[in-house]
């Protein structure tokens, strides 16, 4: 799905924030999910506990995220977390602009 670039945008400071991160790509979805990949990857190793709360932040479904950690690979578990959390972000900027503009 082809996404306007205030939504991609804003779903990429939002992360940016939740994260603590350095500047997210903004304009690109494929670097924001390879950002954000990395990014879980690192909470998978290091803070899980940080990782489950920033799901719980964002309203990523439990079961999917049950679901994504069905693999022996950290980096899989990583890469389809990444997605989940980008998916959910983009709902919730697309349903902001859909409001915003009524």
């Amino acid at each position: 799905m082809a996404y306007l670039p205030g939504i991609v945008s804003s779903a990429s400071r939002h992360l940016q924030q939740l994260f603590g991160a350095d500047p997210l790509p903004a304009t690109d979805l494929e670097a924001l999910h390879f950002k954000l990949s990395t990014l879980v990857l690192d909470l998978l190793r290091q803070d899980l506990s940080r990782l489950l709360h920033i799901l719980y932040r964002i309203d990523v479904e439990e079961r999917l995220v049950k679901e994504a950690m069905i693999a022996d690979d950290t980096q899989i578990i990583a890469d389809r977390i990444a997605r989940l959390i980008l998916k959910r972000e983009l709902q919730k900027a697309q349903i902001r602009f859909t409001y915003n503009q009524n």
